[in-house]
């Protein structure tokens, strides 16, 4: 429980939720901490603005999950 946000702090990177678990100081030392980041809802709304796939590449990626049996 405590594993995810102290190996957060040790490389201080950011969290995009909240953890349950604290920060082992003992491990880390005394100034390290979890940086809040962006939520996983405000991530999604980014995507929405900014297309990272074609819809050329879509159907093609459709095409090859069809392909694989994961789409009918």
């Amino acid at each position: 429980m405590d594993l995810a946000p102290t190996i957060l702090a040790a490389l201080d990177a950011t969290a995009s939720i909240t953890h349950t678990g604290r920060v082992l100081h003992e491990v880390v030392g005394a100034e390290a901490s979890v940086r809040a980041g962006a939520s996983a809802g405000e991530g999604a709304r980014a995507a929405d603005d900014e297309r990272s796939v074609t819809d050329t590449e879509a159907d093609e990626m459709e095409e090859h999950l069809r392909g694989l049996g994961y789409l009918e």
